[in-house]
């Protein structure tokens, strides 16, 4: 799952991903803000800031995990 917040006090996007400390080793740009438990995430302050590429790569990465933590909740 992922979320896309401003936080209040902010002034950045947290593209947030749920059980995003699965991807941290393989994206190493998403960050433990506030130290969340399992959810990870990356700050953009304008569009400029997104690698569209590293974006679509974390994208698919994360629909895989999903695509398996699916199948693990299947009888």
């Amino acid at each position: 799952m992922i979320y896309l917040n401003v936080l209040k006090g902010t002034d950045f996007l947290d593209i947030a991903f749920v059980q995003g400390f699965m991807l941290q080793e393989k994206f190493p740009e998403l960050k433990d803000y506030k130290n969340r438990k399992n959810v990870r995430s990356i700050q953009i302050k304008s569009i400029e800031e997104l690698d569209e590429q590293r974006f679509i790569e974390l994208l698919i990465e994360t629909s895989e995990l999903i695509k398996i933590s699916k199948s693990a909740w299947k009888p």
